[in-house]
Order: C-alpha cells, then structure tokens, then sequence
C-alpha cells in the first residue's frame, strides 16, 4: 500500500495539494463578486486601492465633496447647473462689463437712484427719455430758452413777469387800441413835449394879432402844436399855436376880438404841448 502511494506521488501533485491545503487553512482567497462592506476594514480604503475613474456621481454622498476637495480652477461651466450661481455665490466686485451679456441689463436691474450725471453720455437723451413735466425751472440754465424752444401762440399774461414786456420786445404797429386800457394814456405816453410857461402881452389892438415865439424844450418841426390858458383871461382875448417854426421853438398867436381895448397881462401862466 504505502509502495503503491509513493509511486502515485510527483512533483506536480504535491504542489497542488500544498497549494489547496494553505489556501483553506487562511481564507485568503474570495470569489468573484463576494466580498462586501461588512468584509472591509472602515475607513482602510486608499486611494491607490481604487482605479482611476472608478468612482461615479452615485458612489458620492449627499454633501460631501467641499472646497478643499476640489482643485483650483478645476470647476468649468458645464460642471454648473443652469441658474445654480445666485447672488450669494458671487464675490464682490467679480461682476463687471465683459461679464454681462450685452443690452441684457433691464430697468428692473438698475437700483433707484443709481444712475446720475456721470452715468448718462452727454447730448445722448432725447425729448423721448423725459417724463411728462419732469423739468423744472431749476434744471433750466439762465438764457437758455429761446424763440425756437417756445410753441407758437403758447404764451398767455400769466407766463409774463410783471414789467417784462419792453418797448424792444413790440414789434412796430404792434399795439391797437383794443390793446391800450380806457382812458390809461397820459401827455408822458405820447411823443412830443409839454411845457408850462408865462407870457406877457398888451397893447393889441381890437381885431389884430401879434405873434409870439415859446420855447418848449422837445418840439420838433412837423409836431401839432396846441396852447392853453391857465388862469381867467380878458373875453375875446385869443391864443392858438400856430407851428413848430424849429426845434425846441413854438410860434403862438395872440389876437384880440374882444371889441375893445386890451387889458395887459403879466406873467400869465399858459401850457404848450407838441404830439408828433
């Protein structure tokens, strides 16, 4: 029996039988597939036990990867979820004109009283970007405002300051009688000259006349001229201008018609006045 063992036996037998007998006695070798996580040491997983690429989105636990998990600049775009950036994301001062996609910026995105002067091109607003009655006389500049800015036939007495119409702002013929108030005009409104004065006269015989020369400061030739008695005269005793003979000199006849002799007169007062 143990001749008929020994002739069984050669090397390759042996080595297989050794190779069964260790692989039982320790447990050393698994199946395809057996081995599970009760089977692993916790936390004895490195990574030089795991092959490159082998760990998937499913394999990740819920909030578990932070900041120091990821490499720098190593987060591209389309790692990013549409609209996962929020405002919070954002650092201050990150944000500037090559980030914003042209004429996408909306009026809902501008904060109330965000926009003045230095944001606004100059000469680039138009009577379209002004609300109705939004300015006022104090963002009009002095002397701005002319003929070409004012709407035809638009201005009333109200827009009128009190003595702003001047003599240069009446075209000629301009003013009718419609336009004078009643019984408003005086002698200083009228062009030509008023004068009082004092004449001394005597010795005129009835039914004769005698010229006499006043000097009214403003005649000119070619005024009408008129003259009147200020005080109680001799009855038939007549003054009437005559002409402006030349500048500043009035010629005014004295007549007697009173049918008898004159009563002289001394320093009687007497007013001349010219309209041109």
């Amino acid at each position: 029996m143990l001749g008929r063992i020994r002739h069984g036996l050669t090397f390759a037998n042996v080595c297989s039988f050794l190779a069964l007998t260790i692989a039982l006695g320790t447990g050393g070798a698994y199946a395809a597939d057996t081995i599970g996580s009760s089977d692993i040491i916790d936390e004895s997983i490195q990574s030089v036990d795991i092959k490159d690429g082998q760990v998937a989105t499913a394999d990740v636990a819920a909030n578990s990867i932070g900041t120091s998990r990821i490499q720098n600049g190593g987060v591209a775009t389309a790692d990013l979820k549409d609209g996962g950036v929020a405002t919070a994301d954002l650092m201050d001062g990150a944000v500037n004109g090559s980030k914003i996609l042209d004429a996408a910026i909306a009026n809902a995105d501008i904060a109330i009283g965000a926009v003045d002067s230095n944001s606004v091109l100059n000469e680039s607003l138009t009577q379209d970007d002004l609300g109705n009655d939004s300015v006022g006389a104090t963002e009009i500049a002095d002397s701005t405002i002319d003929t070409g800015e004012i709407v035809n036939d638009s201005l009333f007495d109200t827009d009128l300051a009190p003595d702003s119409v001047r003599s240069s702002e009446l075209a000629d013929n301009a003013v009718a009688s419609a336009n004078v108030v009643n019984e408003s005009l005086t002698l200083s409104d009228l062009a030509g000259s008023a004068v009082n004065g004092a004449v001394s006269l005597s010795g005129i015989s009835n039914g004769r006349c005698t010229q006499v020369t006043f000097n009214v400061g403003g005649a000119a030739v070619g005024d009408s001229a008129i003259v009147s008695t200020r005080a109680a005269i001799q009855n038939g005793i007549v003054m009437y201008a005559n002409r402006v003979a030349s500048a500043g000199h009035v010629e005014v006849n004295a007549c007697n018609f009173s049918g008898t002799t004159m009563t002289a007169i001394s320093s009687f007062p007497v007013r001349v006045v010219t309209f041109r």
